[in-house]
């Protein structure tokens, strides 16, 4: 029996490759629902070209619950561009306090060209260590 729909081409990839994942907090100087600095996730050239984002991994913290919105964006250094905005709100830091939870994209979003990719976060606490430990999840062999 053969495939319909060419899915024996995909493949999916997590970045950063064999790393536990970056923290995305807010330290420093950023008050309640500002966004904080962007964080390198991946250098340029690192992810496929072209590749699809089709999610992301967070590993939640135990600092203390919160409520935010996460940025991931493409683009050098001080020229990210958010490509979506995920929201989290502290019932799912209560509930899976300390765990890895998996936020699939409705529909993936093409990256073309292997850019350069980070993520921000804004939260309703002020600057503090809290945020999530985050890898992306990107897919290949999709049909453009």
């Amino acid at each position: 029996m053969g495939y319909l729909d060419g899915s024996e081409q995909v493949r999916y990839e997590v970045h950063p490759a064999a790393a536990i994942g970056v923290a995305i907090i807010s330290a420093g100087a950023v008050g309640a629902w500002n966004w904080a600095a962007y964080v390198e996730i991946v250098v340029a050239n690192t992810i496929p070209d072209p590749c699809w984002l089709t999610g992301v991994f967070m590993h939640l913290p135990t600092t203390e619950a919160f409520y935010a919105d996460f940025g991931i964006a493409s683009g050098a250094l001080a020229g990210e561009e958010d490509l979506v905005e995920i929201p989290f709100d502290e019932e799912k830091f209560v509930v899976v306090e300390g765990k890895t939870y998996f936020v699939s994209l409705p529909i993936p979003i093409l990256i073309v060209g292997s850019p350069r990719m980070a993520a921000h976060v804004r939260k309703n606490t002020a600057a503090s260590a809290a945020g999530v430990t985050m890898k992306i999840q990107v897919a290949t062999g999709l049909n453009l």
